[in-house]
């Protein structure tokens, strides 16, 4: 009789030690769960700028990065925009003329127009770079017509997807 005495003991106290397993482990994973509260007092609004209009300043109260943190599986885009490197301002140019540079634009689609001083279109021609996560090569040769005038204008820029105007326009004053 002893022995189922002891059997029934230990049999309750293995339930007791698994519920109260069971209990800790409920409260710990009901605690890890995150939950997301936004406060309209401290939540700024967020308006981000179009590539052609600078980023409003704003000087009151302190900044919040909304960001996700360094080494998060975001990727950080660099480079955006349009470097000229070929030619140089105020350089003399004659046909054909190369024009080389870097780009990380929209659809990777570089256009380069060559205008005289009176805004005459002497020649045109694209380019492809890229559209990625740093900035690529690009490089066209374009012939041009005979300048009436002996100053110009390269101007260099992605057409917008929207309705083809520039964007990360880059004008170069050229002698012919």
């Amino acid at each position: 009789m002893n022995n189922y005495r002891v059997a029934i003991l230990a049999v309750i106290i293995l339930i007791i030690l698994f519920a109260g397993a069971y209990f800790i482990y409920q409260k710990q994973t009901g605690n890890n769960i995150p939950t997301f509260e936004a406060s309209p007092s401290t939540s700024p609004e967020i308006t981000l700028p179009s590539p052609t209009t600078p980023a409003p300043q704003t000087s009151t109260g302190p900044q919040v990065n909304e960001q996700p943190q360094s080494g998060s599986d975001t990727v950080e885009v660099k480079n955006i925009g349009i470097k000229v490197d070929q030619p140089e301002g105020s350089s003399i140019i004659s046909s054909p003329l190369t024009v080389s540079g870097s780009a990380n634009v929209f659809e990777g689609k570089i256009i380069i127009n060559i205008l005289d001083s009176t805004g005459h279109v002497l020649g045109s021609s694209q380019a492809t770079a890229c559209m990625s996560y740093d900035a690529c090569p690009f490089q066209t040769s374009i012939n041009f017509a005979s300048p009436s005038t002996g100053a110009g204008t390269i101007e260099i820029y992605n057409p917008s997807g929207v309705d083809g105007s520039p964007h990360y326009l880059q004008s170069i004053l050229v002698r012919f």
